[in-house]
């Protein structure tokens, strides 16, 4: 049994809404930071604090996310995301304008950007599945390229924080997120997959994906890859821009946009050689070539040497990460894919504030260099485990497109 193809203006409609989506998110990751580092001077273990209070709370909306992206329309799912997404800049430039900000508001503004970013994440990844007819390979990398392509405009709009000011920065923010709006209004249906039980609860997909054990695999190793190496790009970069560089916004907006190159490079050389027949090899072997790059870091070079470091380090994490999506993506059955999604994105966003205590910690008593430490030793063990114990060196991708099964239940092919 399959799905009807989608027309084939869905995918380009879906591209748009998810572009315009992540430059606001993207604006967001900006603000977020340096509202925090550069605007308020908070100090580094402070700064943990924050980012662990903004971001705990989504963990556990986003596998309630998961749930109702298996249970409802995922294009007014969505279009009711764009709105509530919109109102949060609102408000935090009323406060900026009355002169009222401070650790507290930013604090809040990150708590309520990342809750419903957890509660559309799922179901904008999910629908993919159903807008495309493409294989999940190139669609997952093309979607990754033009999100990111135009994510850069949010940092762009953050390095120019001082000269546009915050209040109309934020008002720039919610207006993306109307806009994307427009092009979600423009997807075609989208109802409750046939296969998805609409009283199943969240045992359903755990259960489902506790019988997935490559995809349990990628999942776990996904989330040690994010808490050392990830962690050190939100929480120490910043750090390391300002203390050891004597950087302002604009070169630390600078460095996101190069960071961003580096994975927008690294996904359209993928896309010339898809598809991959064993993803899981190059996942594995991009852990040693990362803990080359933190080490160079570390031993702090030149500036030029650095954005160069910081180039090869998108690139590496722009080949981990949609290795890692693509995996999931196709393995996991339809009726449970959102929420086997949100696990996925559970694993980064759970990552996030138990780093961000963490490294900031260790930042606050020794250097921002140090947090890059950890991260070395991290991508040694991911690699060594994911070599004897994961499966993903043997694992064989399939090439389907994404919309021919509609049941999604075939095993992993491991020849």
């Amino acid at each position: 049994m399959t799905d009807p193809a989608p027309p084939r203006s869905a995918f380009p409609w879906y591209l748009t809404s998810a572009s315009l989506w992540m430059a606001g998110m993207s604006l967001q990751g900006f603000l977020f930071t340096w509202l925090l580092v550069g605007t308020l001077e908070i100090a580094a273990d402070q700064v943990g604090i924050a980012r662990s209070l903004a971001e705990f709370p989504p963990l556990v909306i986003l596998l309630l996310g998961g749930v109702l992206g298996d249970r409802f329309n995922g294009k007014r799912y969505l279009s009711t995301m764009h709105v509530l997404m919109a109102l949060p800049p609102l408000l935090i430039a009323f406060v900026d304008r009355s002169g009222g900000l401070n650790y507290a508001w930013v604090v809040v503004f990150g708590m309520l950007m990342a809750s419903i970013q957890a509660l559309s994440d799922p179901t904008r990844q999910s629908v993919l599945s159903r807008v495309s007819r493409l294989d999940v390979q190139r669609s997952i990398t093309i979607m990754t390229i033009l999100t990111s392509l135009v994510g850069l405009s949010g940092f762009y709009l953050g390095g120019n924080l001082d000269s546009l000011g915050l209040s109309n920065v934020l008002f720039i923010q919610a207006g993306l997120f109307a806009l994307g709006l427009v092009a979600t209004s423009r997807f075609p249906e989208l109802p409750m997959p046939k296969a998805a039980n609409f009283r199943a609860g969240l045992s359903t997909g755990m259960k489902a994906l506790w019988a997935l054990p490559l995809v349990r695999n990628v999942i776990g190793l996904n989330f040690l890859s994010s808490l050392f190496n990830a962690g050190a790009y939100i929480v120490a970069i910043p750090y390391i821009v300002k203390e050891i560089y004597l950087g302002d916004a604009a070169f630390f907006a600078t460095v996101m946009m190069v960071f961003t190159a580096g994975s927008i490079g690294s996904n359209v050389l993928l896309l010339t050689v898809m598809p991959l027949r064993h993803p899981g090899r190059l996942f594995l072997s991009m852990q040693l070539t990362r803990a080359v790059i933190l080490l160079i870091l570390w031993l702090q070079p030149n500036v030029w040497v650095f954005h160069g470091l910081i180039f090869a380090w998108g690139l590496n994490m722009g080949v981990t990460t949609t290795m890692v999506r693509t995996t999931v993506q196709e393995l996991a059955p339809v009726a449970v894919r959102a929420q086997i999604l949100s696990v996925l994105l559970l694993s980064f966003l759970l990552s996030s504030p138990i780093s961000s205590l963490l490294l900031g910690q260790l930042i606050a008593i020794t250097s921002p260099l140090a947090a890059l430490l950890p991260g070395v030793v991290i991508s040694v063990v991911i690699f060594t485990i994911g070599i004897k114990f994961s499966g993903l060196w043997q694992y064989r991708y399939s090439g389907k497109p994404l919309s021919m099964p509609v049941d999604g239940e075939r095993a992993p092919s491991l020849m």
